[in-house]
């Protein structure tokens, strides 16, 4: 699966036989299916392909992630393959921040943190980046908290990030 398949976007999941239900998150309106792969994208390697449907079963993006934090070289391979982003953000002010902190042997969780969102270029270190394409958006999410790891994920199709730079 070195090429995302994008071709699949807005099909049913029936046409990927190899997917299958991941059960682990939901949303509200729809399931995510995952594919073990072993592959990688732009030559960062990736196990598992994500994939989120609406509630009738019709692929609405691919996911993967890659267990590094992207640098300048791999951001310039996405700009000579998809163009200059339409949008770059970095975290801002700190609007809110829960005190809360749940640890025990296991685990430690501390509150939410809510910052400001602020138009930047790649030098002053973004954590969103956003290409708008004919059909479908790309988008990086670089420091993506995943279980105990920092990883860049690498969303193919509709996104979450919709109204940033709108």
């Amino acid at each position: 699966m070195n090429d995302i398949p994008l071709d699949l976007l807005g099909q049913h999941i029936s046409d990927v036989p190899e997917a299958y239900t991941w059960s682990n998150e939901k949303p509200a309106d729809g399931e995510i299916y995952m594919i073990d792969v072993l592959d990688d994208f732009l030559g960062k390697p990736y196990q598992k392909v994500f994939i989120a449907t609406d509630s009738d079963g019709l692929i609405q993006n691919f996911t993967i992630y890659v267990d590094e934090i992207v640098n300048q070289s791999f951001f310039d391979l996405m700009v000579e393959e998809y163009g200059k982003p339409n949008n770059m953000f970095k975290e801002g002010d700190i609007i809110s921040q829960e005190k809360t902190t749940v640890k025990n042997d296991f685990l430690e969780l501390q509150g939410a943190t809510v910052s400001s969102i602020e138009e930047c270029t790649f030098e002053e270190s973004p954590r969103y980046i956003v290409w708008r394409k004919e059909g479908y958006d790309i988008e990086v999410i670089i420091g993506h908290h995943v279980d105990t790891f920092t990883k860049t994920k690498i969303l193919f199709g509709k996104g979450s990030l919709n109204a940033l730079g709108e």
